[in-house]
């Protein structure tokens, strides 16, 4: 009988903690959701950032090129993300296309056989002064080689 008194509580605390807390917008999914080839664009971004959030550097590393995690400033000193909106991936330009990729990422997506670009906007705070603390239209360029291979960040920056 002492279970029942007990499993009360850890649902009241659940529902509680689900009411207060949260941010309207993207759920941000943990750094350690697996992220294979059949994860969407949209929604590596969303682990990319929960993982931010969760001060996982490792498995926001694990979601970028090589390149890109030598220069993502973020995965060390990440700011404060709220009301975090993930918009529709579109298609980038890459090898052989004509036409110049978006302003984030142009040289990256030349590189790659498939690329696309995940407009984001999030309430920002504690970034570095190149961004300023408020509403902020940012986005991520992703990657790959082929329908087999998952989505990576490759590049980052102001919408």
């Amino acid at each position: 009988m002492k279970r029942v008194p007990l499993l009360l509580a850890v649902a009241l605390s659940a529902a509680v903690l689900s009411a207060c807390g949260g941010s309207p917008g993207d759920t941000l999914a943990p750094g350690a959701a697996a992220v294979d080839a059949s994860t969407s664009p949209e929604d590596v971004v969303r682990t990319y950032l929960g993982a931010l959030q969760e001060g996982d550097q490792a498995a926001a590393t694990s979601l970028t090129t090589r390149p890109y995690s030598g220069r993502d400033l973020w995965a060390a000193d990440p700011p404060t993300i709220e009301d975090v909106e993930v918009s529709e991936a579109t298609t980038e330009p890459t090898a052989g296309a004509e036409g110049a990729a978006g302003a984030v990422g142009e040289s990256h997506a030349q590189e790659h056989a498939q690329a696309v670009f995940v407009p984001v906007t999030f309430e920002l705070h504690g970034a570095d002064t190149s961004v300023p603390d408020g509403p902020t239209a940012w986005g991520y360029l992703l990657v790959r080689d082929g329908d087999a291979e998952a989505w990576r960040i490759a590049d980052a920056g102001v919408a």
